[in-house]
């Protein structure tokens, strides 16, 4: 009979903050595909409501996409200046 080789235990937290950045990453990834079609959507329903058929619709989509980019860049520079806080490199003389 065969025994399985033993891999080493991995710790708990690694693999909780493993699985936590896979729902963050998916999150964020449904909420770049999501919003800038509901965006576009509303618009189109504003532009049959006021006859303005693309314009409103395409204000939104750009809208949508300049917020989503600003939030992205905010939210990234922060978690950096967490992650990187009480470094060597960051330590003022």
């Amino acid at each position: 009979m065969r025994r399985a080789v033993e891999q080493p235990a991995e710790p708990v937290g690694e693999r909780q903050a493993l699985y936590a950045g896979f729902g963050d990453a998916l999150g964020f990834a449904v909420e770049l595909a999501v919003i800038p079609v509901l965006f576009a959507l509303f618009g189109l329903w504003l532009d049959g409501r006021f006859g303005t058929r693309p314009i409103l619709m395409i204000v939104f989509i750009v809208l949508a996409i300049i917020g989503l980019g600003t939030r992205a860049y905010y939210t990234y520079a922060a978690q950096m200046a967490q992650h990187e806080e009480g470094k060597p490199w960051n330590r003022r003389s």
